[in-house]
């Protein structure tokens, strides 16, 4: 049995992935199968990272972070990837955009870490509601493309 070998460039090239991995800019490039016979590469960009408390805030119903961000995002972005740092295995919570002087809606429920989500942007988005923790945690935001 041979075994072959390889580069990055290289398999990036027969995966039919072009362009430039800048060393600044990291990004996470994943291949998989889908459907049958093709190949989709799949790039991760941290778009967001904010802390949330444990429980909603000092006077607050819901709210257990400040405001974040999710706009200005890489062309080609299909979903929204949240990633859990700091928090007990199935802490989850929801997301909600902060309307000034109006009612908040939720827009995304139950995300707990790994959960990926449609795209949505706005530039007042914000944790609620955690459950399943008792300590602080950081939620990251990825765009995929």
């Amino acid at each position: 049995m041979k075994k072959v070998v390889i580069g990055t460039v290289a398999a990036l090239s027969l995966l039919g992935v072009s362009g430039q991995v800048s060393a600044a800019e990291p990004t996470t490039i994943k291949a998989s199968t889908v459907g049958t016979g093709s190949v989709h590469a799949q790039a991760e960009t941290e778009i967001a990272s904010v802390t949330s408390l444990a429980t909603p805030q000092e006077g607050q119903k819901n709210r257990s972070s400040g405001n974040f961000s999710v706009e200005n995002l890489p062309e080609g972005t299909y979903a929204l990837k949240f990633v859990v740092d700091g928090a007990n295995p199935g802490t989850h919570f929801n997301v909600m955009k902060d309307v000034s002087g109006g009612f908040d809606p939720t827009i995304w429920s139950n995300i707990y870490d790994g959960n990926t989500t449609d795209v949505q942007t706005d530039r007042s988005f914000y944790i609620s509601n955690p459950s399943g923790t008792d300590s602080n945690f950081v939620v990251k935001v990825y765009a995929l493309h």
